[in-house]
């Protein structure tokens, strides 16, 4: 018998995966998903009368409010983002059903205290100098869902090089959050937060953002040229050959540099 092939070890990658019990990205097609649950700090911000929670909602509402006007945002320099959601998850909506000790419930006479279905009562994370803190360590958490093209950690480069004091302001109200300035640092936090996601469903995962955008300027196009040669009544003019060739030069489109932050859609016209 001949000597047996000598088992493959473990990469350090793998080996400290399992020590640190990471969650794994799904891809589908090549569209990638990240799912972090981070918790928010407790307490007052230093110098302010607000918490970490109220700083971090008031940062998230303007780059909402940003988007909704069509405004430009810090995201827009990532042009491989899908979609992307940050929710801030409050103890009294993952408390529903609870029975604790250290947590004040709503009352209902109709029922006696200790029936299934308790509410509890809203948690105040505001803690005065002189104030006792209240009982229990009950945490806000920010959940951050992202889908993306390409591999994870291009992405989170990508974030760190090009808007990593942006994407700061929105962390630095989360534990244990290093900033982006060290990658080492900030990619460890990433994952050490990552959660798993059972479900990701990505009907259109063979599109890339940049081939989505082409497809959104050719229709467009085609449209428009589409209106020149045909009359309201559906009649066609006389020779469209010329509007024809034009509408192939405006429609020859090209990418520059993606799935990089730094990369533009370009039309070759």
């Amino acid at each position: 018998m001949g000597t047996p092939e000598p088992r493959p070890t473990a990469s350090a990658d793998e080996t400290l995966r399992k020590q640190l019990n990471w969650a794994i990205s799904k891809t589908v097609g090549g569209v990638t998903e990240i799912a972090v649950l981070s918790p928010v700090k407790k307490g007052v911000v230093p110098m302010e009368r607000r918490t970490y929670e109220e700083r971090l909602l008031a940062v998230i509402e303007n780059l909402g409010d940003r988007h909704r006007r069509g405004l430009p945002t810090e995201l827009t320099r990532i042009p491989v983002i899908h979609f992307g959601r940050l929710i801030v998850i409050r103890p009294e909506q993952y408390l529903l059903h609870s029975h604790l000790s250290e947590v004040l419930y709503e009352t209902d006479s109709d029922r006696p205290v200790q029936a299934a279905g308790r509410v509890p009562r809203p948690v105040d994370d505001y803690v005065a100098q002189d104030s006792t803190p209240p009982a229990g360590d009950l945490r806000t958490f920010l959940l951050t869902l992202v889908e993306f093209d390409g591999d994870l950690k291009v992405y989170m480069r990508d974030i760190a090089k090009f808007i990593g004091s942006d994407f700061d302001r929105v962390f630095e109200n989360c534990e244990d959050y290093p900033t982006s300035l060290s990658f080492e640092s900030f990619w460890l936090w990433v994952r050490r937060y990552q959660i798993n996601t059972n479900l990701f469903y990505a009907p259109y995962a063979n599109l890339s953002t940049v081939r989505i955008r082409q497809l959104e300027e050719f229709k467009r196009r085609f449209d428009a040229f589409v209106s020149r040669v045909r009359s309201p009544q559906g009649e066609r003019v006389g020779s469209m050959d010329e509007l024809f060739d034009e509408f192939l030069r405006e429609s020859q489109q090209c990418a520059f540099d993606f799935p990089t932050a730094g990369g533009i859609f370009k039309t070759e016209g």
